[in-house]
């Protein structure tokens, strides 16, 4: 593998895995001002609400993460396309 391959890659990994943290703790912020704020509310009236609700809680925060994923793809597909795809693909 030749070096720039190797730095272009080591660099687009830790972009990405700085951004998906950075979109994780964004998405922990929106969940609980959701919940805060009263527009999202899981229903606790009954037993089975009460058990199901850190797997509503959950499943909500991976929607607040996946509304960031469209932007990690496209700051990762610039980054890549910015040093040259070619750069990439020279193993």
């Amino acid at each position: 593998m030749q070096p720039e391959a190797l730095i272009a890659w080591t660099s687009l990994y830790i972009a990405v895995g700085i951004m998906a943290l950075i979109c994780a703790v964004l998405a922990v912020m929106v969940t609980a001002d959701d919940w805060r704020t009263k527009r999202w509310r899981p229903a606790l009236s009954t037993k089975l609400d009460k058990t199901l609700l850190i797997p509503k809680i959950w499943l909500r925060w991976q929607v607040n993460y996946l509304k960031g994923a469209p932007v990690i793809l496209a700051i990762a597909l610039y980054y890549a396309w910015s040093v040259g795809f070619s750069v990439f693909w020279d193993l």
